[in-house]
């Protein structure tokens, strides 16, 4: 992960658009919420051919400014337990 100030000290270039979430989620990995995020733009915008760029942009720019006017949020609800549980087979175990 690229420390956000370099990044900006970076000259501009539209073939690699930069995204910096200014917050980390309290609870879950902010990746997930990405993720999540992308997967609503797909199901509400882009769940159709769209064969004109244009017009793919115009969707993404008014699905995004549509979710942030409802101040759209992530209910996460993967907790710690939760993970201990839905996990156990990452968790390393010690033989006594």
């Amino acid at each position: 992960m690229e420390m956000v100030l370099d990044v900006y000290m970076r000259p501009y270039d539209p073939r690699y658009p930069v995204v910096c979430m200014d917050e980390s989620p309290k609870h879950g990995s902010w990746l997930n919420i990405a993720e999540i995020e992308l997967n609503v733009l797909n199901k509400q915008c882009l769940n159709r051919r769209i064969s004109d760029i244009e017009k793919v942009r115009r969707e993404v720019l008014a699905c995004q400014a549509h979710r942030n006017n409802l101040e759209s949020r992530v209910n996460w609800q993967f907790t710690t337990e939760n993970a201990r549980i839905k996990l156990a087979r990452l968790y390393p175990t010690i033989d006594s």
